[in-house]
């Protein structure tokens, strides 16, 4: 049995490390970051197996390498799980290559959705990485940390004594959702995730997996089966009330790509965070076309301010093309019913898709100064591996920055069929600024500033996001 268990995200840059955002936190508009919430899942399944667990998050508090070093040192880890990303794999495999200078025996295990896709590739480039976590990861950490060997845990990609890569039958997906462990946030240092809003505590609520859309740009459907599973109301609840009352976190996002998707599941969460008085802060993310008056009106009732659309596009062609499955005249529809209700709309766009051009980019601008959202962003479309959109850049050969893993959501990192990236890159600088110049927009943003008794909050996220904007080129 392992009976030290030594969880991160590593040492390298701040990502988004869940799978279907690997994002540069500095490249969002909004700049926030969440405690590690699959990790610390997978923290109480490990205690569950009776090991003792270390959890670190160095990205958040510019951890180096010196110090991750340190810490293994002090806790003689028996396995070492760390999360990746597309843009960091290189940088974080460096940590295990360190543990292994100590450690020589440690079992040393990768997660993440890019690492699982290039598993063959990493295993023989990393000789210091042992397992690759292949589809949801808790049951097969159990399995490992309980000690089974290798050979027989489903759900891993390992290497045998030959140096040959092996791929273990697939994983079941979990079901039900809820029984997997409540986060441990006690190994979470909780003050260092903070609204960008109001600077009080927050966290995620991971109260469901799965989207039924097929986004070519996007793994989160193909990760899941296209398939969306909810936790029960009460679940989520038991999860909620801990927060509050065990660590006075009252700022919250409801983490998943269709959290509006199934109505009476929607209903009956906020009909009993009303009904428990929690007086919780939250947003969310939806789709178009899983919203209307009723689903709003409870979620504003139940403390919802925030919703995220991935609006993604403004050409009905392109959208096609992005499989995204819906009409892009249908944002105005969802923004209406947003504001009827008092939700205030945060849009999200991508641009940089293989058929960009000049016209496109001003259908694109023009559309999201109609739309007016409260909040927005063009993202860069960036080719995660294992999407279609990877399939398409490679084949091609869409690539033009010199170490690809570089690119992101604000640096281009392939060109479109008719535009450089260098030119992508450009334009999202420049819309973006011109945006925020509107005189409306810097108004309406600080009336909600005064009127939340947030303006201090605002004005220092406005001089971050215009630094950051500034230093791009």
């Amino acid at each position: 049995m392992t009976t030290r268990v030594f969880l991160m995200n590593p040492p390298s840059e701040l990502y988004r490390r869940d799978d279907r955002c690997q994002s540069k936190v500095d490249d969002q508009t909004v700049r926030v970051v969440f405690p590690p919430i699959e990790l610390g899942v997978l923290a109480s399944i490990a205690r569950e197996e009776g090991a003792e667990v270390a959890l670190k998050d160095y990205p958040t508090v510019g951890g180096t390498g010196e110090q991750f070093e340190r810490d293994i040192c002090s806790f003689r880890p028996d396995l070492i799980l760390l999360n990746t990303t597309a843009h960091t794999i290189a940088q974080d495999m460096e940590a295990f290559r360190i543990a292994r200078k100590h450690f020589p025996k440690v079992m040393t295990v990768a997660k993440g959705e890019a690492v699982a896709v290039q598993a063959e590739r990493i295993l023989r480039e990393f000789p210091h990485l042992d397992i690759v976590l292949d589809g949801e990861a808790e049951d097969t950490v159990r399995e490992l940390v309980a000690g089974r060997p290798r050979e027989s845990v489903a759900g891993v990609i390992w290497r045998d004594g030959d140096g040959r890569v092996v791929h273990n039958p697939e994983r079941p997906m979990v079901e039900p959702l809820d029984r997997l462990p409540l986060p441990a946030r006690d190994l979470f240092d909780n003050h260092l995730y903070v609204s960008p809003e109001n600077a009080q505590p927050i966290t995620a609520i991971y109260a469901q997996r799965g989207c039924p859309a097929k986004c070519i740009f996007c793994p989160a459907g193909s990760m899941f089966g296209y398939k969306v599973r909810e936790r029960s109301v009460g679940n989520v609840m038991r999860e909620l009330t801990e927060c509050v009352g065990k660590y006075g976190i009252r700022n919250f996002l409801f983490h998943g790509d269709t959290f509006t998707l199934h109505k009476k599941w929607l209903i009956d969460l906020c009909r009993a965070i009303v009904d428990a008085g929690l007086e919780i802060r939250w947003g969310c993310n939806s789709r178009v076309d899983t919203i209307d008056d009723e689903r709003a009106a409870w979620m504003r009732r139940a403390g919802c301010w925030v919703v995220a659309f991935g609006f993604e596009h403004a050409n009905q062609e392109i959208l096609d093309k992005m499989k995204k499955g819906q009409r892009a005249e249908r944002a105005f529809e969802a923004a209406a019913v947003c504001r009827r209700n008092g939700l205030k709309v945060h849009g999200f766009f991508v641009i940089g898709m293989p058929w960009e051009t000049r016209q496109t980019l001003e259908e694109i601008y023009r559309f999201v100064r109609r739309l007016n959202p409260d909040f927005f962003d063009f993202n860069i479309a960036y080719p995660l591996p294992g999407t279609e959109f990877y399939e398409i850049v490679e084949r091609d050969g869409l690539w033009e920055a010199p170490d690809p893993t570089k690119g992101g959501y604000a640096q281009a990192a392939v060109r479109t069929y008719a535009l450089s990236s260098a030119e992508l890159t450009a334009w999202r600088r420049q819309a973006l600024l011109r945006m925020y110049a509107r005189p409306s927009y810097i108004y309406r943003t600080l009336r909600h500033a005064a009127a939340t008794g947030n303006t201090s909050h605002y004005a220092r996220a406005a001089v971050r996001r215009l630094s950051s904007l500034l230093s791009i080129r």
